[in-house]
């Protein structure tokens, strides 16, 4: 029986990203916009045609620039992994800007998390936010 092929250096990067990021295949495809089964055989680099039969999966420039983008990689990352095309096209993207990347990820935060945030900056900033037993009303930021 044939041994399943080896993922392509994009694919690779993209699953040790994930795992560092803590995030799951299921929850990074659904921000990508893709099925959990799409996301496997992009990484993976094939599909199961049959008992011990691969068929490689190459996937287009743009799919891999939106599941790079919701990992976490650079352009210069994906395009060392051998995806210049993918890279490009993430480099291009609006999600390129810093500003927009932090945003994002904010915005996919809990209100726990993202007030815990505010919280962390406000201390590294030297800012009081108010609140209760405060001489200022609790300020309400984007709510």
């Amino acid at each position: 029986m044939p041994t399943r092929p080896a993922p392509p250096p994009w694919g690779a990067l993209i699953t040790a990203a994930l795992r560092q990021a803590g995030l799951s295949a299921r929850e990074a495809a659904r921000r990508a916009g893709l099925s959990e089964g799409r996301w496997r055989q992009i990484t993976s680099g094939y599909q199961v045609v049959s008992a011990g039969s691969y068929a490689p999966v190459r996937g287009p420039a743009a799919t891999l620039a939106r599941m790079a983008a919701v990992a976490g990689i650079t352009p210069a990352q994906l395009e060392q992994a051998g995806r210049a095309d993918a890279a490009a096209i993430l480099a291009a993207s609006p999600a390129a800007d810093a500003g927009d990347a932090i945003l994002r990820r904010v915005r996919e935060m809990n209100t726990d998390q993202a007030r815990e945030l505010l919280a962390t900056i406000a201390v590294q900033l030297g800012v009081t936010l108010g609140g209760e037993g405060a001489a200022e009303p609790a300020r309400r930021y984007g709510t």
